[in-house]
């Protein structure tokens, strides 16, 4: 029998919520994108929200690991994959899609920064209390 953790109990029940917010807090940095939230998932205390926009380079995914405090936002810009690893003590690590540091890239990196401060605090009251 599976046991459905705190977590997963938590995300159930304010699933409706979590929608509308990440598409508004989506919203203030890709205005004028429509986004399609795809493939939420729970994993092993792990949040995962895929925004899907009309064309490849508009997607991008959320991932939130309450436990390490943790957001790691990843999508495309000009040289290819892009993930921003944000916690609230180290702030932004930047990584390409081979996993070597960069900085922060142009096209995405300010927008992913800014959604990594409003997403954070959003997901660190739902899920951390």
């Amino acid at each position: 029998m599976t046991s459905i953790t705190a977590l997963e109990k938590t995300f159930y029940t304010i699933q409706p919520d979590i929608n509308e917010e990440a598409a508004k807090i989506a919203a203030l940095v890709f205005p004028t994108i429509q986004f399609q939230l795809f493939c939420q998932k729970i994993e092993t205390e792990s949040l995962s929200v895929t925004f899907k926009g009309r064309h490849f380079s508009e997607n991008f995914r959320l991932q939130f690991f309450p436990k390490i405090n943790t957001l790691v936002l990843s999508g495309y810009y000009k040289e290819g994959m892009a993930h921003l690893t944000y916690t609230p003590s180290n702030k932004y690590n930047w990584r390409d899609g081979r996993g070597f540091k960069i900085s922060s890239p142009d096209g995405i990196g300010e927008k992913f920064e800014f959604l990594a401060n409003e997403f954070y605090p959003f997901l660190e009251e739902f899920f951390l209390g």
